[in-house]
């Protein structure tokens, strides 16, 4: 018997872009693969769309139209108001899900468009449950990575980095840095001196890192729990990818997904946080081990390919 997403029509609604939204393209990729007939929608309305005056409102009306969806998949879909999926509903005989990537800091959000839909799926499993408590049809679904991206990127003679951070500024993060001063750390990112890494440029620095650091939004020590929340960011299924050792905090719902230790390093305090960098970079072969097998789980189980698989088992049964 073929698997339940053979044939399926499935519409995706999200913010395509290799440059700075390569999820949407990776999800697009990863539903064509699993032998969907794909349709797409861009969610935001700019360049040629912006000119011609087509919002996402007529984009999506003309789409459901041609392409009549067994589903519907928005990832994220901040700009999606309820009203209009209310209005569009009556154009077929479509499920709608949506796939939320924010964490706990945007709960309103995720809960305020959430009602338009039949099931959302969401990163963080705090999220989940409060979801539930509303009475909606809420799942736990991971986030993931891009097999064919966020691989080992290493060339030869480029020189190795001790730590290496990527990301944007923010106080509890900073302080995070902070503790790992003098180990070697390198950071970049919007409105850092060395600027943002887009890219296999990105990709590749993380290859040259002996460690590579995931400090998750409003961590802290202790972090700001209502606002922190349980899901593991996409990082960390990116850093597993790549092949280069991971030093992360201690996101709860990271457990469910890598083992503590042997497949990633996880801190819970800044001082922690120093004591296993020092650890880890004086120990190379546990590095090169814990990468290996994280690099391996990943590829086995973390991919968008493998959490598509799970999303369409459940919304089209």
């Amino acid at each position: 018997m073929p698997p339940v997403q053979t044939g399926a029509r499935v519409l995706l609604v999200a913010k395509f872009n290799q440059r700075y939204h390569r999820t949407g393209c990776a999800l697009r990729d990863a539903l064509v693969e699993l032998g969907c007939v794909v349709g797409t929608v861009e969610e935001r309305t700019r360049g040629f769309d912006a000119l011609l005056r087509r919002s996402l409102a007529d984009r999506l009306e003309r789409t459901l139209r041609r392409h009549r969806p067994d589903l519907v998949l928005v990832f994220k879909g901040g700009w999606l108001e309820p009203e209009l999926i209310e209005r569009l509903r009556p154009l077929g005989s479509a499920r709608w899900v949506n796939w939320f990537p924010d964490g706990p800091h945007r709960l309103d959000l995720s809960v305020r468009i959430g009602r338009a839909y039949d099931r959302c799926f969401l990163f963080d499993s705090s999220m989940v449950d409060r979801h539930r408590e509303l009475g909606r049809t809420a799942e736990y679904l991971a986030l993931g990575c891009d097999p064919g991206f966020h691989r080992p990127l290493r060339a030869p003679g480029d020189e190795s980095i001790p730590i290496v951070f990527i990301g944007s500024v923010e106080p509890s993060r900073d302080a995070a840095l902070d503790a790992v001063a003098g180990l070697g750390l390198k950071v970049w990112g919007p409105d850092r001196p060395r600027g943002p890494l887009y890219g296999d440029a990105m990709v590749r620095v993380f290859s040259r890192a002996d460690v590579a650091l995931n400090v998750h939004q409003f961590f802290g020590d202790p972090p700001d729990v209502a606002r922190y929340g349980t899901g593991a960011n996409q990082r960390v299924f990116e850093l597993a990818a790549i092949g280069t050792v991971q030093l992360s905090d201690a996101k709860a719902d990271i457990a469910r997904e890598l083992e503590e230790d042997s497949e990633i390093v996880l801190y819970r305090t800044l001082p922690a946080l120093r004591e296993k960098a020092a650890w880890l970079l004086d120990r190379p072969a546990e590095r090169e081990a814990i990468a290996r097998r994280a690099r391996a789980r990943a590829l086995g189980a973390h991919t968008w390919r493998h959490r598509l698989e799970q999303l369409l088992a459940v919304s089209l049964r």
